[in-house]
């Protein structure tokens, strides 16, 4: 095999999805090269080929680079025929598809991941970047220990289905193998992946009390055997060269021939046209994360584009969102923003604290005014209102968020939060103008700041139950949690007694106190962008 059309394996180790694709490579035999990722972003390999796909595995084969790994898998089908695992008649290829939906898609992998071992002392739930980054990605909650506690029976429940579905219909007759083939092919691969991840991939992750090898015989026979016959061809398959990124660039950059034949069907119901400009992105999660260039294949099934360095990306269709692009998007990393604002107004300190979390500081110039106003290069006339501005910041920094219920009681601590800025700047208003000119009304101050104490009492609540989680010194935060961070300390600036009473809230916002994009915007001195802050907070 030339070495330009020996595919490449984008991946990391402990990845699920990528253990899809090297048994399918091991199975058939197949020649490949790896270059491995991070398990978290950034991942500058991809990034510099101009791929922002966000899941892992990708795989390149010259100059065509295909995304998700249910695509990949097919198109080694496609490309390397006579393949002992394809399966043997039509019907049997849509019972595979159909495998292959309820695992990736029907709840079965959403509830195996609720069954991970958090209390693992070396796995990645202890990698506190890895949970920045899954946080970022899936847009809920923090995969804290107290919360994979609380959702571990759920996922019992529902992996416990999975595993009768398998058990008492798909192998109830005893097969080997679910097609009732001699050999394993795709449709156990597609079938078997989340049960191999909880038997053998992650001990410790099932209760035996509810699902263990005597109550489910078939399924854990079925999972050894084909792990089993999984190692016997790895043993005997060809092993990859491991690439680094930029020999893996310069392969699939510099590919001799033409990437893959693609053509546009016209009935299409987007109405595209080859060298539209699109972008493609995942509706699940990950879907901040866009890949553009130009239309060069539509299919049922597929969607190709043509990227800036001159790959043909590949994405399956289902699932996946493709979109005209109308205008010019924004990059984090090139944009350029002026932030109108002052040191001494907390809804500025909030938008600015939110910029240093995301780490867009240095994209940043202040302007020194008293308001909240940001101007994009993008958006000439200006975005205003901080939280309009929150939202803005999170989109150029690729947050996603998944809208679950906590989603909507974070975002209602945020008006919340917003509320007691309010009432703060009416007390001063009261305070310095009005008794100016002989009108303080001291009951109407009373009336606001019992206001603000009984906002302090849903913040108390929420550090009770967890939903504001206590986080360490750094790692990702929300405009949510900034928006409390930033209010909280207003009490003590109001002569309001509020600590004794609301331990959980003084000791969540003790930990926030230590973060870095506090101790550097204290609203009693003037801020500083980028390095000039950096400096700053060494001296």
């Amino acid at each position: 095999m030339p070495a330009s059309t020996k595919p490449i394996l984008f991946h990391y180790p402990p990845s699920i999805f990528s253990h899809r694709v090297l048994w399918y490579l091991w199975l058939r035999g197949i020649p490949y090269d790896e270059c491995i990722q991070p398990a978290y972003m950034p991942r500058p390999d991809l990034a510099d080929i101009e791929v922002r796909y966000r899941r892992i595995p990708i795989m390149a084969i010259g100059s065509d680079v295909y995304c998700d790994s249910q695509l990949i898998i097919r198109k080694l089908e496609a490309q390397f025929p006579k393949s002992t695992l394809t399966p043997p008649s039509a019907a049997d290829l849509g019972v595979q598809k159909l495998l292959q939906n309820w695992t990736i898609y029907g709840g079965v992998f959403s509830q195996s991941v609720r069954l991970i071992p958090y209390w693992t002392p070396d796995g990645l739930l202890s990698d506190e970047k890895f949970l920045d980054d899954r946080q970022k990605l899936m847009g809920g909650g923090r995969m804290t220990a107290e919360l994979m506690e609380q959702s571990r029976p759920e996922g019992l429940v529902h992996m416990r289905q999975a595993f009768d579905m398998v058990e008492n219909s798909l192998l109830a007759d005893s097969r080997k193998w679910i097609l009732g083939t001699e050999n394993p092919t795709v449709a156990d691969i597609d079938g078997v992946w989340p049960f191999e991840w909880l038997i053998v991939g992650m001990p410790g992750a099932l209760s035996e009390a509810y699902i263990s090898e005597k109550s489910f015989p078939k399924t854990f026979t079925w999972v050894h055997r084909f792990m089993k016959t999984v190692e016997a061809a790895k043993d005997s398959a060809p092993k990859p060269d491991r690439l680094n990124g930029e020999a893996a660039k310069e392969r699939a950059t510099s590919a001799s021939g033409t990437p893959m034949p693609t053509a546009i069907i016209k009935d299409d119901p987007l109405k595209l046209r080859e060298g539209d400009e699109v972008q493609v992105y995942a509706l699940d999660y990950g879907a901040s994360h866009k890949d553009r260039g130009s239309l060069v294949g539509l299919s049922i099934n597929e969607v190709v584009i043509r990227n800036s360095e001159g790959l043909h990306l590949h994405f399956p269709r289902w699932n996946f969102r493709v979109e005209k692009c109308l205008f010019a998007l924004p990059h984090p990393d090139s944009q350029k923003m002026r932030l109108i604002s002052h040191y001494a107004s907390r809804y500025t300190r909030k938008v600015f604290m939110l910029a240093l979390e995301l780490g867009l500081e240095k994209s940043i110039t202040l302007q020194k005014v008293v308001i909240s106003y940001l101007v994009p290069e993008d958006v000439p006339d200006g975005i205003f209102d901080s939280r309009i501005i929150c939202e803005y910041l999170e989109y150029l920094a690729t947050v996603s968020m998944q809208k679950d219920a906590r989603y909507w009681q974070m975002r209602t601590l945020h008006a919340t939060a917003d509320g007691i800025m309010d009432e703060a700047v009416l007390i001063v208003y009261e305070l310095r103008i009005r008794e100016e000119r002989g009108l303080r009304f001291d009951e109407w101050i009373t009336g606001q700041k019992l206001k603000i104490t009984r906002a302090l009492d849903r913040f108390e609540h929420a550090a009770q139950t967890k939903l504001l989680v206590a986080r360490p010194t750094s790692g990702l935060a929300s405009a949510d949690d900034v928006a409390v961070a930033c209010v909280v300390g207003t009490a003590d600036q109001m002569s309001i007694l509020w600590r004794d009473a609301r331990p959980a809230l003084v000791a969540w916002y003790r930990n926030w106190e230590e973060r870095r994009s506090f101790q550097l915007l204290l609203v009693t001195k003037e801020w500083k962008t980028g390095s000039e802050a950096e400096l700053e907070s060494k001296i």
